[in-house]
C-alpha cells in the first residue's frame, strides 16, 4: 500500500483527502436522489449497490494502476493534464484550454478530447486523482443509466431490474469504464444516444441524442460510424415493417442527414480518403499496424470477407483460457466464459428476442452494431488487452438480447398456449364422438 498513498516520487498528489472526500459526497446525493425519486424499490436497491460500486471500481482501478503496472497508464496522464488545465480554470482563465496550441497533434478531438472534461473534473475534485476516478467512473453510470431508461421505456410490462443487474454489475463495464479514460466518454455518449433515439412516445429527444453523438465523435470518430451505421439500419427496417407516417419519415430523413454529416466528418478525421472499398480497407490495414505487437499481441486479421468469422472469434470468444498469460488475460478470459454460460442459461430468451427482433425498435439497432463494431474491432485491434478494454461497449446491447421483451413476442404468447391447451379439447372430443358411433 505503501505504493498508493498520497504521493508518488515526483510528486503528483493521489490521494487528497477534501477532494476523495468531494467525490464520495456527489455518490451520496446521487443515492438520495434515486431514494426520492419513484423508481420500483427492487430497481432502487440494484442502484443503491450500483452507486456503492462505482466507487469500489474506481478504488480497483487506482490500486490495479499502481499496485501492477507501476502508476504507468494514461489515466495517469490524463489526470496530469487535467490538473495543469485546471490550474488555469482556478484563475477563471479557460484560454489555455481551448488555444489550439496547448493541444495535442493540434486537433481537439480523439486522446485531446479527454482532457476537456478531465480539466472540469479536476477542478472540481482538486489535485485527487482518486477522486476524478471516481467522477469519470460516474460517467460510465450515467451511460448506462441511459440504456436502462431506453429499456424502460421499450418494455414498461417488464421488470427492468435484472437487466439493471447486467448492466451495473458485470464486470468488464463496472472496472474499465472507472478512471479518467477514453471508455468513460463514450460510455456515456452511448448512453446519451440511445435514451434519446429511444424516446418518449416514439419521438427522438434530438437534444440528448446530438449530444451523445458529439461525445463519441470527440473521443473515437470510427465509434460514430458504427453508430450512424446501426441506427440507420434499425430506422430502415422499421420503415420497411411498419405503416409510414409523417413523424417516422422526418425521422428518418433527419438521421439520414445526420448520418451522412456524422460519418464524412468521422471519416476525414481519421484519415480515410473516400468512402471506396479501397478506402476503407486501406484504414483497415493502417489501423490494424499500429495495433500491433505487446505482450497481448495476436496473429492480424485478413481484412475481407474470409477474415470475418475470426474478427468475430476474437471480439465475442477470446481470450481463451490456455492464452491468459498474466492474471488480468485470466480475468478476461473468465469473464467471457460467463458471459457465454449466461448466453446458454438464457437461449430461450436469446432465441424469442431475434425472432421478432424487426418488431422492437431498440433490438433493431442493438444487433447492427454489436454486428458491425465487433467486425471493426476484430479487424483494427491485433491485441487482446485493448479488445478486451474496448469491447465493452457491445455488453449493453448483448444483455439486451437476455431481457429484452417485444411487444409482438407477448402478444402472440396468449395465442400459442390457448392452441397448445386446445389441443387435448379436441382429441378428446374426437374420442368420445368415435365412441358413441
Amino acid at each position: 500500500m505503501g505504493d498508493f498513498l498520497p504521493y508518488t516520487d515526483d510528486g503528483d498528489i493521489l490521494l487528497d483527502p477534501l477532494g476523495t472526500m468531494v467525490s464520495l459526497a456527489v455518490l451520496v446525493v446521487l443515492a438520495l436522489a434515486v431514494s426520492r425519486s419513484r423508481t420500483p424499490r427492487d430497481l432502487k436497491r440494484v442502484l443503491y449497490l450500483a452507486i456503492a460500486l462505482r466507487g469500489a471500481g474506481a478504488l480497483a482501478r487506482y490500486m490495479i494502476l499502481f499496485g501492477i503496472y507501476g502508476g504507468s497508464g494514461d489515466a495517469r496522464l490524463y489526470y496530469r493534464g487535467g490538473l495543469i488545465y485546471a490550474g488555469e480554470l482556478w484563475k477563471l482563465n479557460p484560454g489555455p484550454l481551448f488555444n489550439p496550441i496547448n493541444w495535442q497533434g493540434g486537433i481537439w478531438h480523439g486522446t485531446q478530447f479527454v482532457y476537456f472534461p478531465a480539466a472540469f473534473v479536476t477542478a472540481f475534485t482538486g489535485p485527487s486523482m482518486l477522486g476524478a476516478f471516481i467522477i469519470f467512473s460516474l460517467f460510465a453510470f450515467a451511460g448506462l443509466y441511459g440504456f436502462l431508461v431506453a429499456f424502460r421505456r421499450s418494455y414498461p410490462h417488464v421488470s427492468a431490474a435484472r437487466y439493471a443487474r447486467w448492466l451495473f454489475f458485470f464486470p468488464a463495464l463496472w472496472y474499465w469504464p472507472s478512471s479518467i479514460g477514453k471508455e468513460a466518454i463514450v460510455l456515456l455518449g452511448l448512453g446519451m444516444c440511445i435514451a434519446g433515439y429511444i424516446g418518449r412516445s416514439e419521438r427522438i429527444n434530438w437534444p440528448l441524442f446530438l449530444a451523445g453523438l458529439f461525445l463519441i465523435y470527440g473521443v473515437r470518430p470510427q465509434v460514430l460510424v458504427v453508430v450512424l451505421a446501426s441506427l440507420i439500419a434499425g430506422h430502415g427496417l422499421s420503415l420497411l415493417s411498419h405503416r409510414w407516417t409523417p413523424r417516422h419519415i422526418l425521422q428518418a430523413v433527419a438521421l439520414a442527414a445526420a448520418a451522412v454529416v456524422g460519418v464524412g466528418v468521422a471519416m476525414q478525421a481519421e484519415g480515410v480518403e473516400s468512402f471506396s472499398v479501397e478506402g476503407v480497407q486501406g484504414y483497415i490495414e493502417e489501423e490494424g499496424a499500429r495495433e500491433l505487437g505487446g505482450e497481448s499481441a495476436i496473429a492480424p486479421v485478413e481484412i475481407g470477407v474470409a477474415g470475418a468469422p475470426v474478427a468475430l472469434i476474437n471480439v465475442l470468444l477470446r481470450p481463451f483460457p490456455w492464452e491468459a498469460h498474466n492474471p488480468m488475460a485470466l480475468f478476461a478470459s473468465l469473464q467471457m466464459i460467463g458471459f457465454w454460460a449466461i448466453v446458454w442459461v438464457r437461449r430461450r430468451q436469446f432465441v424469442q428476442v431475434l425472432r421478432h427482433w424487426r418488431s422492437d425498435r431498440l433490438i433493431r439497432v442493438a444487433i447492427p452494431f454489436v454486428l458491425l463494431y465487433s467486425l471493426a474491432l476484430g479487424f483494427v485491434v491485433a491485441n487482446m488487452g485493448l479488445i478486451d478494454r474496448q469491447r465493452i461497449f457491445i455488453f449493453p446491447f448483448l444483455f439486451l438480447l437476455a431481457e429484452a421483451a417485444p411487444v409482438s413476442r407477448i402478444r402472440t404468447a396468449p395465442v400459442v398456449r390457448r392452441a397448445w391447451t386446445r389441443e387435448p379439447r379436441r382429441r378428446r372430443a374426437e374420442a368420445a364422438e368415435q365412441s358413441s358411433t
